[in-house]
Order: C-alpha cells, then sequence, then structure tokens
C-alpha cells in the first residue's frame, strides 16, 4: 500500500487552484491491465462519478447489473456543496488525472482527496467501511500567530465545534468563524470539518477527533493549516475558504462568537458491473442458476425455516461465501409485494446492526433474496431456549440491546430517508459469529418523508406481543412505536420471559406490566433472569430494566426516542425518569387486512 503526500501551501485554501492539488493519495490493491472487462468498467465508472456528481445534492448509489461472479468496481464522489458544478467538475478531472493516471496508474484500489472533493474507487464494496483512519497529512501556512497560546484556544474551541456538529450532519460537513481579538486587526478565522457522507456519525467523529490530536504540534500557531486523509479534513484559515453564497440553507450561527455553521457536501456513489445501467440505487443482480447450485437446489437440508414471504435456505457461492437466500412463495401477491419492498430499502441502507443483503434473483416466477449468513441465528433461539438463555452473559445481552438500538438509532435518523420498521422482535434480530446484533426483516417497513412523524393503515401488520396499543388500536405507526417494541425486546433480554401472559396469584398480566408492579413495589430484582446466576452489575440491569419500562408507555410522546436511548444505556440510573404503568392492548386481534394510506416503495420488477 502507498501513501503520497504531496507538498500544498494553505495559502492556496482560498483560491479554487487548490482542487488541481492532492491533498491525501492512496493506491493499494492489485494491478489491472488494459484492456480488459475490469479497465472498461473503471472507465465507465470514472466518467459517471465525474458527470454525474456535479449535478447531484445527495447520495445517490447506481443499480449492479452485473453478476456478483463477475468484476464489479465500486467508487464514490463527493464534492463540496458550495463549490459550482463547473469547480466540482474539474476538482474531479483533476482528481483523476494527476492523482490517479499519474500516481495510482493500473491500480485497483485508489483514494484521493482535494480541497474540493474526494473521489476513491476499488474492485471492493468499501462504502462505510473506515480506512487509513489514523494516517493524516497534515498541512501548514508559514505565517505565525502575534500570541500562539490564545490563538489556539481560540482555534481549538472552533474546530471542536465544528466536528461535533459535522459528524451529525446529513451531510457531515460543517463550517464556521471566529474573531480573535489578541490578534492585529480583530482577525477572524474561519474553519471546516468535512468527512465522506457514507461514514457513520460516530466513524466520522472518530476521524476528526484523531485528526485533532496532532493538530495543534502542527498547526496551531499557524494562520492557517489543515489535517486530512481520505475519510475526513479539519482545516483553519485566515482567510475565509468557502463560497457562503452557495450554501444553502444560509449558515447557522454558532453559539458563540460564530459567524457560520452549514452542511457543505453533495456526493454521488457509483457501483457498476459488466452489463452497464446507471440507476439512482444499488442491486446485485443473482441469477436462478446461481442460487439454486448455492442451495443444492433449495434441499431440505439447506432448509433453515419458513419466513412472511417463503422458505429460507442455507447456501454457498462458488467462492465459498456462504449466503442466506429467501425465497417468495409463489402466487403470494402480499409477498411479492414485501420482498419489493424489503429488496428495494435495503439497496439503501448500511450500517454494522443491520442485516447485509448482498442482492436478490428476479428471474421469471422466481424471486429470491439473498443476505450474509449469520450462523448463529436469531435471538429468540437463545432468549427461550435454557441451553442458550445460560449462554447469554449479561455483558453480551447489554451488547446486544445496545446494538438493537444503535440500528434503530440509524433507521429513524441517520440514513437517508426516516424509515420505521414495523416489525421489530427477538426472531427478526439475528446474530452473527462474534453475537453482534443485526435488525433483518424490513418486508413491512415504511418510509417516512423528512415532514412526516407518524402514518396511519388500517392494515394491521406485525407481531403480537411487541405492537404498540396506537399500532393496534388506530393503526398510527411511528418512530416510537419502533421504540415500543424495542422496549418489549429489552424486558424480555433482563427477565429471558416471552411476552406471553404470566399467571401470578390470580392475575393474569402480560410481560410489560409484570415487570412494572415488580418495579414498582421496590422487587425488581426478582424479575431478572436466573439463567445469569447473579453475575451483573445489579444497576447496569435494573438501568436496562426502566429504559425497557420507558419504551413501552401508552402515550408515545412519554417513550423517549431511540437517539436518547443509546444515551441512557450509557448513563446512571438515578438520572432516569421514573416509568408509568405500561400500554397493552386488549382489544381485537393483532391484524386485519385493507389499503394502507401511505404506499409501497415504488420498485419495478
Amino acid at each position: 500500500m502507498a501513501f503520497l503526500f504531496l507538498p500544498l501551501t494553505l495559502s492556496l485554501l482560498a483560491a479554487a487552484t487548490w482542487a488541481a492539488d492532492p491533498l491525501f493519495v492512496s493506491c493499494s490493491g492489485g494491478n489491472y491491465t488494459v484492456p480488459s472487462v475490469y479497465a472498461t468498467l473503471h472507465a465507465i465508472l470514472i466518467a459517471n462519478l465525474i458527470a454525474i456528481t456535479p449535478t447531484s445534492r445527495k447520495l445517490y448509489f447506481t443499480n449492479n447489473v452485473g453478476r456478483l461472479e463477475a468484476p464489479v468496481v465500486y467508487g464514490i464522489a463527493q464534492c463540496r456543496v458550495d463549490t459550482s458544478a463547473t469547480v466540482c467538475a474539474e476538482c474531479l478531472r483533476s482528481a483523476f488525472k494527476s492523482g490517479i493516471e499519474i500516481n495510482c496508474q493500473g491500480r485497483k484500489v485508489v483514494s484521493i482527496r482535494n480541497g474540493y472533493c474526494t473521489l476513491r474507487y476499488a474492485d471492493y464494496r468499501f462504502f462505510s467501511l473506515v480506512q487509513h483512519h489514523n494516517v493524516f497529512n497534515y498541512l501548514q501556512q508559514e505565517v505565525g500567530a502575534t500570541n500562539p497560546g490564545e490563538f489556539w484556544r481560540v482555534v481549538s474551541q472552533m474546530l471542536s465545534g465544528l466536528l461535533l456538529v459535522a459528524a451529525r450532519s446529513s451531510r457531515r460537513c460543517a463550517v464556521g468563524s471566529r474573531k480573535i481579538e489578541t490578534e492585529p486587526g480583530n482577525l477572524e478565522i474561519y474553519g471546516m470539518a468535512w468527512c465522506l457522507m457514507d461514514l457513520s456519525p460516530e466513524d466520522c467523529l472518530q476521524c476528526f477527533e484523531l485528526a485533532l490530536k496532532g493538530y495543534e504540534l502542527c498547526c496551531g500557531d499557524k494562520m492557517g493549516g489543515a489535517a486530512v486523509n481520505i475519510n475526513c479534513i479539519i482545516t483553519h484559515d485566515n482567510r475565509p475558504f468557502f463560497n457562503v453564497s452557495r450554501l444553502n440553507p444560509p449558515i447557522l450561527p454558532l453559539p458563540p462568537q460564530t459567524s457560520g455553521i452549514d452542511p457543505c457536501l453533495h456526493a454521488v456513489l457509483l457501483e457498476l458491473g459488466v452489463e452497464e445501467d446507471i440507476k439512482m440505487n444499488v442491486l446485485v443482480l443473482f441469477s436462478f442458476t446461481t442460487l439454486k447450485a448455492a442451495t443444492n437446489n433449495f434441499s431440505y437440508e439447506n432448509k433453515l425455516g419458513e419466513g412472511r414471504i417463503g422458505p429460507s435456505y442455507k447456501g454457498a457461492l462458488s467462492s465459498g461465501q456462504p449466503i442466506l437466500v429467501k425465497r417468495l412463495t409463489k402466487f403470494s401477491e402480499q409477498g411479492l409485494v414485501e420482498l419489493r419492498n424489503e429488496a428495494a430499502l435495503l439497496a439503501q441502507l448500511q450500517h454494522k446492526n443491520l442485516v447485509n443483503f448482498l442482492g436478490c434473483c428476479l428471474e421469471r416466477d422466481e424471486k429470491l433474496l439473498v443476505f450474509e449468513y449469520l450462523p448463529n441465528a436469531s435471538l429468540e433461539k437463545y432468549l427461550f431456549d435454557p441451553a442458550g438463555r445460560a449462554q447469554l452473559g449479561w455483558n453480551m445481552r447489554r451488547l446486544i440491546a445496545e446494538g438493537i438500538a444503535r440500528g434503530l438509532v440509524y433507521l429513524h435518523v441517520h440514513s437517508r430517508h426516516k424509515i420505521i420498521h414495523r416489525d421489530l422482535n427477538a426472531n427478526n434480530v439475528l446474530l452473527d459469529d462474534g453475537m453482534n446484533p443485526k435488525i433483518s426483516e424490513f418486508g413491512l417497513a415504511k418510509l417516512l418523508s423528512n415532514s412526516q412523524s407518524q402514518y396511519t393503515t388500517e392494515q394491521i401488520e406485525g407481531t403480537c406481543g411487541y405492537m404498540a396499543p396506537e399500532c393496534i388500536a388506530r393503526g398510527a405507526f411511528s418512530a416510537k412505536s419502533d421504540v415500543f417494541s424495542y422496549g418489549m425486546l429489552v424486558l424480555q433480554i433482563v427477565t429471558g420471559r416471552r411476552n406471553g401472559s404470566f399467571i401470578e396469584i390470580g392475575r393474569a398480566l402480560n410481560l410489560q406490566t409484570y415487570v412494572w408492579q415488580h418495579w414498582n413495589q421496590g422487587k425488581a430484582e426478582d424479575v431478572i433472569d436466573q439463567a445469569l446466576r447473579g453475575l451483573y452489575e445489579l444497576e447496569e440491569v435494573l438501568r436496562c430494566l426502566i429504559i425497557g419500562l420507558l419504551c413501552v408507555q401508552e402515550d408515545p410522546a412519554n417513550r423517549p426516542s431511540m437517539a436518547s436511548v443509546v444515551l441512557m444505556l450509557d448513563g446512571d440510573t438515578e438520572t432516569l425518569p421514573a416509568p408509568s404503568l405500561p400500554g397493552y392492548f386488549t382489544g381485537a386481534s393483532c391484524g386485519h387486512s385493507a389499503k394502507a394510506s401511505v404506499n409501497e416503495i415504488n420498485f419495478t420488477v
């Protein structure tokens, strides 16, 4: 692997010519030959990245129209949104010519960052992966500050604020400025924090923090400086280097003493296969022959069980990669709707706590979904089996609860669309070989617009015992209905009990009421799963139990958001509010059919 750190003076920060000089270049992987299929794909990829990115204000994916067995080239291009389309295109062309054609010619894995853009491609799927995380190029102006101590104090405050905002921005970028009164002329200093849009907020923040660690030594007393790697950049300068007039929406004030902050990126992700068909989506298509061979002709020995849309099978591709295949039961109209819905949704989602969707098969009468194979099956297998439950120590249960929470935060907040899962339960949480949880089964999931907080449907679907009261009674679904389902899961994780009825002292109780009554009577410790054999910190377990009860409150407004839940899990019990009597539904059955008021995702087969 080669890293190329090319000299650059920060005086170019304010000039468009900065885009012509690579700030960071990395070459790795093998070489490809010309002519070859891979070379053709590479040329198509670069052409489309350069053509599409300057006119895009979002993160886009393409449709993969090749086979998984054939070469595939993956790429991402990203420009600051304060640049014009012309500057963006020129930056990407310069990145390709100076960084890739010259420094990394013929290499399959290349990453290059310029002042106004980032360009990456590889022969493997690298989206959302943090790479070269601790390798930075530090740049500095030659001009120093008059009062270095006070100068760095103000600059570090500004950058620290920017990186926190940028990491949580949907566009992973923030800009701002601060006045430094100890410098001549009441100097105003400008700053920016910017990382790749495909990174999670946690990974983005980690990159920023690593960059900031070495920043003072390099640039703390300089009028301009930058810490750069392929994942992120933080920079400051005594001249404005971002175009305020192009920031939309207008920049917002940073507290205190700042003139602006704003998301400032636009990007496009592309994935190309042998057959070229650019679409704003990404989908790997498998041949039915491939999946038939992978599952030994869908043999009984390979069958794992039956799901909502049909049977599931374990299989292995010719490369040896294990897979799980969900096959639609023929003539199932509702199953086809759910399959299309799940494929269209999962093609857009990437998170370590969501099941990894590999692609699908849409040939004639055969409709199949392909996922990573997770050897430990579902959480339900462990929670409600005496032998399995004994394998789940408290630390493992806590990590599972935290992972599920982070997956839901991604769906509700950090994905490109607000997504309501609608069917979160122990059977739909899968466990990988490290017992890390992955949310699965998105057939019932719904997209909400940014202006929508909920939607109402007459078609009540989900899993009894996990559905919120308002879902069953009124067909009202929202992020808070997912919170209710999560709360039920947490109570199960703590108690090791199903959601069925409890016969206690002649009274029939559901799980949430059973737990709340014990908590209200000061006997919460009595409901903790005995399979844990007391090997836990009581305060930690009780914190999870209280969080579970808060999540299953009857009024959705009284339930915390999943983002708040993540914070609660890291807090202390004393700061948690006291939960009221939980919500539950005693009316009709869980489901009946009618037409939903919000359409399924459009997906043409």
